[in-house]
């Protein structure tokens, strides 16, 4: 689905902002980028109000300076090409992808194209603490459109997310395993009206399975055990009377894995780590999973962060932006 949005980049050098265009194109293909100078825009005034969206460099124009070219009614959005903290470097392309996504709207879990059931994949290859910023920050905004989501992690134990401490928490709330669910489903008795008797509330909100009881419970089962899980949380949700959402979180499996399960969810998002390009084989291979995927998908490049010591809580992460030039 085409996005039909214009980017105006307003900087004085044109190398500079040439390539800007040519890595926010491979970034954002259906978003179209030009190049705009200060003395072409002191005499076309008007260049900007077509625009979606402004990247400007604020050491050569002010904020307040491209809002008197504006109006009301026809307002780009303002994005800074440069860095908020000295030596105030270029944004790293990747950064202002992020801030150009998040205007659009992309990477958000889309609602079902037929029925009330949405299967999201995620196929993480960044680190644990990246993939739970971003799985955080997609449920804050699935929850608008999914009253019902399970998550469902397809991962060795160790790289799950420890809880936090949350007060008021007890240990009563879990419940068996999700080790105890691929038992019972090897055994064959297990019926998708028993699935609500193996999730339990997750810390940030929604319900997930319980933790396998060994680490590689969950990746040593076979594909179609864990085909079967889903299946039957699908034929669930079903029964439920408004939407539902499914979240499939994979990281450290196989790609063959990996192209099989994506096969059976509705919407895919892979998770990339910045640098992407210098690894010409995860391309390739994250290239043929979105080619060979049916439904819709969308490529995020999650920042580099650390764990903010607030004392909150590992789930308040903060982003460290990236410094490095184009």
């Amino acid at each position: 689905m085409a996005i039909s949005k214009t980017i105006c980049i307003l900087d004085s050098d044109p190398c500079f902002s040439s390539l800007l265009i040519t890595r926010l194109q491979k970034q954002l293909p259906d978003v179209l980028a030009f190049h705009l100078n200060m003395e072409t825009l002191l005499s076309r005034r008007d260049l900007l109000l077509d625009n979606n969206y402004v990247l400007y460099n604020q050491q050569e124009i002010s904020k307040e300076e491209l809002l008197r070219h504006c109006s009301k009614e026809r307002m780009p959005r303002l994005i800074t090409l440069l860095s908020e903290e000295k030596p105030y470097p270029p944004k790293d392309v990747l950064m202002l992808v992020h801030e150009i996504e998040d205007c659009i709207g992309l990477g958000t879990i889309p609602l079902p194209v037929q029925g009330k059931i949405q299967t999201c994949l995620v196929l993480s290859f960044v680190s644990p603490a990246e993939r739970e910023v971003h799985i955080r920050k997609l449920l804050t905004s699935a929850r608008l459109d999914f009253p019902h989501i399970i998550r469902l992690d397809i991962m060795p134990g160790i790289l799950m997310e420890s809880d936090p401490e949350i007060a008021g928490m007890r240990e009563a709330s879990h419940v068996d395993g999700i080790s105890v669910l691929l038992d019972k489903i090897r055994m064959g008795g297990l019926s998708y009206k028993e699935i609500p008797s193996y999730l339990e509330p997750d810390p940030y909100g929604d319900l997930r399975f319980g933790k396998p009881i060994h680490s590689d419970d969950i990746i040593s089962a076979h594909t179609r055990t864990i085909l079967s899980v889903i299946n039957r949380s699908v034929r669930y949700l079903r029964t439920l009377e408004t939407k539902g959402l499914l979240l499939l979180v994979a990281d450290g499996l196989s790609f063959k894995r990996m192209q099989t399960l994506s096969q059976n969810a509705s919407h895919l998002e892979i998770l990339t780590p910045l640098n992407l390009e210098k690894d010409y084989l995860l391309c390739r291979e994250i290239d043929t999973l979105v080619k060979s995927h049916r439904g819709t998908s969308h490529v995020d490049f999650p920042f580099s962060i650390q764990a903010a010591g607030t004392g909150q809580g590992p789930h308040y992460a903060k982003k460290t932006l990236v410094r490095s030039h184009l």
